[in-house]
C-alpha cells in the first residue's frame, strides 16, 4: 500500500513539472510577444529581463497553482463535465488574481491606499484573462490524457499513423453475475454502477502505467507494453489494487446498489499490430491472436471458480516475488477457437504490501 501511495505522488509530482515546464514555455513566448508589440508602438522593451521575469513568474505559478490543481482539484473536478469544471476554476482563477493584484506593490514600491481600485483596468483584465485561459488549457490536456490514456501523447504525435507491431500485456476485467444484477436493480440503476465501478478502478490502472483499451458493457480491457507492465509487476498489482479498492468502497455500493461488485480477470501477452483507424473518430487499435486469447482466457475463470488466471507464458517472464504471491496452476485447457492447449494459472496475493528490497525468483 505504502509503494502505490509512492507511486501515484510520483505520478503526479511528475504531471506537476510537466505543467510547471509548459507554463515557462508559454511566459517565455508570451514576454517576446509583448515586448514586440511595444517596439512596433514606439516604446522601449528590455526582452531578456522580461522574459527573465515571465519565466520565474510561470515557473512559481505552475509549482503552486499546478501542484494544487493535480494533487487536490483534479479529482474533485474530473467528474464535472469541463464547461462547468472550467467556469469553477475560472472563478477560483479571478480570486487569486484580484488578491495578488491588491496585494503587489506598484512599480514605485508602495503600495496603492485604495487598492481595490486597481481591480478595474485593462492591466488586471489582461492578467486574468492570460491565467484563466492557462488554466483551461492546462485542464483540457489533463482531459485529453485522461480520455486517451498514457498513450495520450503518442496519439498527439502520430505515434501509430502507421501501423506497428509491438509487445504487450493484456488484462480483461469481467464483473460477475452482471446480467442477474441488471434484472435485479435496473437499467437505470445498473449504468450508474458501471459508472460507479469504472471511475473506481481509472486511478489503479492510471498508477500502474496502464491504458484503458475498451468498455464493453460491464467488460474492461487494459493494455501495457510489455517492459511497463512488467516493472514491479505492475500489470498484476493493478487486478488486486482494483480489488483494493471496490472492497474500501464496500459500504458505499451496499447502500447504493444492494451488493458490491466483483470482477475476474484474464492475462496474457505477445505481439499485436498496433494502429490507427477510421478519419472522423480515429481510434487506436490492437490486432493480433493475444487479445482474443487474453479474452477467452478471462471467459475460462467461471469454469475454474477463481478469480485471475494468467498464461504460463506470461507467469514465467513476471516474476513474481514468492513472499508476496502464491501461484497454483490449472492445467492445459483449450480455448475456443485456439488448436493448442493454453496452460493456465491462477494467482493469490499473500501479503498486502510488497517490500521494496524483495529477493525476485522466476516463477516455476
Amino acid at each position: 500500500m505504502q509503494e502505490n501511495r509512492l507511486g501515484r505522488t510520483r505520478l503526479r509530482l511528475r504531471r506537476t513539472l510537466r505543467i510547471t515546464a509548459a507554463w515557462m514555455t508559454v511566459g517565455a513566448i508570451a514576454a517576446m510577444l509583448e515586448a514586440r508589440v511595444l517596439e512596433e508602438n514606439g516604446m522601449t522593451a528590455a526582452l531578456v529581463p522580461a522574459i527573465q521575469q515571465a519565466i520565474w513568474r510561470s515557473f512559481v505559478a505552475g509549482l503552486f497553482g499546478g501542484g494544487i490543481y493535480i494533487f487536490f482539484l483534479r479529482d474533485l473536478l474530473r467528474r464535472l463535465p469541463f464547461v462547468r469544471a472550467f467556469v469553477l476554476m475560472a472563478g477560483t482563477v479571478l480570486f487569486i488574481v484580484a488578491a495578488v493584484q491588491v496585494l503587489l506593490p506598484l512599480p514605485g514600491g508602495d503600495l496603492l491606499p485604495v487598492a481595490p481600485g486597481r481591480l478595474f483596468s485593462l492591466s488586471f483584465l489582461g492578467r486574468y484573462l492570460y491565467w484563466a485561459l492557462l488554466m483551461g488549457g492546462t485542464m483540457l490536456m489533463v482531459r485529453l490524457n485522461d480520455q486517451y490514456g498514457s498513450g495520450g501523447l503518442d496519439y498527439l504525435t502520430g505515434r501509430y499513423a502507421r501501423p506497428r507491431e509491438e509487445m504487450r500485456i493484456f488484462m480483461f476485467l469481467d464483473m460477475r453475475s452482471s446480467t442477474a444484477i441488471a434484472e435485479r436493480i435496473g437499467h437505470v440503476r445498473y449504468f450508474r454502477l458501471l459508472n460507479d465501478v469504472y471511475a473506481d478502478i481509472t486511478d489503479p490502472v492510471v498508477y500502474s502505467g496502464g491504458t484503458i483499451y475498451q468498455y464493453v458493457g460491464d467488460e474492461v480491457s487494459v493494455t501495457w507494453r510489455l517492459r511497463r507492465g512488467l516493472k514491479d509487476q505492475r500489470c498484476i498489482r493493478c487486478f488486486f489494487d482494483i480489488k483494493r479498492k471496490l472492497a474500501s468502497r464496500a459500504r458505499y455500493y451496499q447502500d447504493q446498489y444492494g451488493l458490491v461488485p466483483q470482477f475476474k480477470a484474464g492475462f496474457h501477452f505477445g505481439e499485436v499490430t498496433t494502429g490507427e483507424v477510421g478519419l472522423v473518430k480515429k481510434e487506436v487499435i490492437f490486432s493480433g491472436d493475444v487479445v482474443n486469447t487474453a479474452a477467452r482466457i478471462q471467459n475460462s475463470c467461471n469454469a475454474y471458480d477463481v478469480d485471475v488466471l494468467v498464461s504460463k507464458e506470461l507467469l514465467d517472464i513476471l516474476r513474481l516475488p514468492e513472499d508476496v504471491y502464491m501461484t497454483r496452476p490449472i492445467g492445459e485447457i483449450p480455448l475456443k477457437g485456439k488448436r493448442q492447449e493454453v496452460s493456465l494459472w491462477t494467482i493469490g496475493r499473500i501479503s498486502a504490501e510488497q517490500p521494496e528490497h524483495t529477493a525476485v525468483q522466476a516463477t516455476a
